[in-house]
Parts: C-alpha cells; structure tokens; sequence
C-alpha cells in the first residue's frame, strides 16, 4: 500500500509542521527504516496527544502515583535546565500546588523524560524544534537537584551513551531535558487565573 501524499500533507499541516519535517520526526521517533505508510497512522497519533492536555495530566498523575507509592525507586538527578525553562517548570508546580498539594517540580520533569522521544534523532529533533522557535540558543543553567524515577534516571543514561557514541558534547544532555520538559509544560492546559 503505498502512503498517500495528501494525507501526509495534511497530517502535517495538522502538527504545524511540513510534509518534510513530519518525515523527519516520524523516522527519527520510529527509526530510519520504519516504512513511510506508518507515518500516516503516527501522525494522527501525535496530533491527538498534542491537542489532548487531559492525557499529560495522567502522565503527570502518573509520575505523583510512582514516586508516593514507591518512593525508593526514585533517586536524584544533578541537571542544569535552561533558566526560562526551569522557571517555568517552577511556576507551573506552584500554581498546581493549589489543587495538588503534593506536587513537585520533579514530577514534571519525571513526566517530561518518561513521555518524551527515547531515541537520539527524536531527542535532538525536539531540542533543535525548541530552540528554532524560541529564536536563541539555550542557556546552561545552575545546577539542581530533582528526584526522578528510574525509568527517567535510564532515560538519561541512555541519552549520555548515545550522545558518546555519536561524538556529541555531553552538554547537549540539559539541552535535550529542557527541550522535552518544555514541550511537556506546553502540553499541559493552561490554569485559569487566580
């Protein structure tokens, strides 16, 4: 069967994205030998994930869940966010503390890592989108210490060996992490003023 181009076209259109760049994110997230007809089918996917705000707040609630019900598998992580980005990640946890008193920065970050691309391509993919349209380049931050799950924990483990393995700079970890932790902010529904 082959893959029809208009269907593809639109599916972009429906991500903000072109027929060009919708590829480029399907083989990266599936891999450079996934067939193009599965693109199609990935792309509903993640227009229906990024319209639907209730699905990131399960994957919020499912990070709260983890770490209350097994809080030893959680174990800190030294990261250094962009300075934009970690703001808002605060801010967004002050203003779900209202609702949600147990909430923490770290279950964002948690959920951000444990949803995010898992391979290098859709990583770098999702730093290089962030920082195109943002306008600037990421600052290194200060580092901080969050806990995260161990899924989270691996998911930084594998993004170090992949980047060694690629010849990339280590540094481009925290780029990565605040690209993801900002997509997963934007995903979220905004909060109603106070």
């Amino acid at each position: 069967m082959t893959t029809d181009f208009h269907q593809l076209q639109r599916a972009a259109r429906a991500l903000k994205l072109t027929y060009q760049q919708l590829l480029a994110r399907y083989h990266a997230d599936r891999g450079q030998d996934a067939p193009r007809s599965g693109a199609i089918a990935w792309a509903q996917r993640e227009a229906e994930r990024a319209q639907d705000p209730a699905r990131a707040r399960r994957e919020l609630r499912a990070s709260i869940d983890s770490r209350n019900f097994t809080v030893r598998s959680w174990a800190p992580l030294n990261c250094r966010l962009d300075p934009d980005v970690h703001v808002a990640l605060i801010a967004r946890a002050d203003l779900d503390r209202e609702k949600t008193p147990r909430i923490s920065p770290s279950h964002y970050l948690d959920a951000a890592l444990r949803t995010g691309p898992r391979q290098l391509d859709g990583q770098l993919a999702c730093m290089r989108e962030f920082i195109t349209t943002r306008g600037t380049p990421l600052s290194r931050g200060r580092a901080t210490v969050y806990s995260v799950s161990t899924d989270a924990r691996t998911t930084i483990q594998a993004l170090h060996t992949a980047l060694d393995a690629a010849h990339r700079p280590r540094e481009e970890t925290w780029a990565v992490v605040s690209a993801l932790v900002a997509r997963f902010l934007g995903r979220l529904a905004p909060q109603p003023p106070r």
